[in-house]
């Protein structure tokens, strides 16, 4: 480390880390995580100015619950003043890190210098990281993407710009910019990286079930990986990794009832059940549920409805044979 940040162990070794994802890992969704082994998770990626500005939606992006033993926060921008005064005012919180997103690729993101096209002004993300690192009462890391997904060289240096500024720790993502999430991940660059710094380096890209998170781990030396779209409706990706066993039908839909009830609890019941139909979609899917009980979510609009169409899932059960996603 340098420029005086003292080095603290943030992962262990071997740790499988979720993602922060906007819209998906609010505290119902980290709940359900946690209970199938997650240990390590964020919030939502929260903008600065969302925290600047009072959004009302805040408070619920970043609340932790008390049962939570480990939790980060990660913070999206790009304007440095802006950036500096949401680390003030999250300063009062307890999180256990705070991450930088500097690899988000969604449009309306990196069309202001923010995520993803951070990594194309190297010296000013630094900067960012800098002035994070110095205000923060918690650790700092940082969440990049290759710059060239052949060529380690441009990637090399960037990570060791953002670890001579403060960064304690890497997650790479795997794919350019421009390939958002599709695409090889490009294993020889998060290698090249990995030892190219002192930091810890944790792989990311294209994990959704045990035998990728092996070979992930193989190709690039990083034992520590990230999860992100993979765990979105399957929980259970903790335990695969692990060593468990996928769900069966019963298991499943016992898990998406209490997901749900988290969501009704934490965001109210016409609110639970309306963001809780993109959740709801993700657990059946890839799983031989029907058409027909799939696109009958979309009508959903209180606990009372979700609770009816549960029971046809539960008495009907897949058409066409359980399918275990491992």
């Amino acid at each position: 480390m340098t420029r005086g940040h003292k080095a603290v162990t943030i992962y262990p070794e071997n740790a499988v880390i979720m993602a922060p994802l906007s819209g998906y890992t609010d505290l119902p969704f980290r709940r359900s995580l946690r209970r199938h082994g997650c240990v390590y998770a964020f919030t939502p990626l929260v903008e600065a100015g969302s925290i600047v500005y009072d959004n009302p939606r805040a408070p619920s992006i970043v609340a932790r619950g008390d049962d939570e033993k480990w939790l980060g926060i990660q913070l999206l921008g790009s304007d440095l003043a802006r950036i500096k005064t949401a680390v003030r005012k999250i300063s009062h919180l307890r999180f256990d890190v705070l991450d930088f997103n500097m690899g988000c690729p969604v449009r309306k993101v990196t069309r202001r210098g923010a995520g993803a096209a951070l990594g194309h002004t190297p010296e000013f993300a630094a900067e960012c990281v800098q002035a994070i690192a110095d205000l923060s009462p918690f650790p700092v890391t940082g969440k990049i993407r290759v710059l060239d997904h052949e060529d380690p060289a441009p990637t090399v240096r960037f990570a060791r710009l953002l670890e001579s500024a403060g960064c304690q720790a890497l997650t790479i993502h795997g794919r350019l910019w421009r390939k958002v999430y599709s695409g090889p991940v490009a294993v020889d660059v998060i290698n090249a990286v990995r030892e190219a710094v002192t930091i810890p380096v944790i792989a990311n890209g294209g994990v959704t079930d045990a035998l990728s998170a092996a070979a992930l781990r193989r190709a690039t030396g990083c034992s520590r990986i990230m999860l992100a779209r993979g765990a979105i409706g399957n929980p259970w990706l903790f335990d695969t990794i692990n060593g468990g066993k996928p769900p069966g039908h019963e298991e499943l839909c016992a898990e998406l009832v209490n997901h749900i009830r988290d969501m009704v609890a934490f965001h109210g019941e016409e609110n639970g059940i309306k963001v809780g139909r993109k959740i709801i979609v993700a657990y059946l899917a890839g799983r031989g549920y029907s058409r027909d009980l799939r696109g009958e979510v979309t009508g959903l609009h209180s606990w009372a409805m979700f609770s009816a169409w549960m029971a046809r899932v539960r008495a009907t059960g897949p058409s066409v044979g359980f399918q275990r996603r491992s």
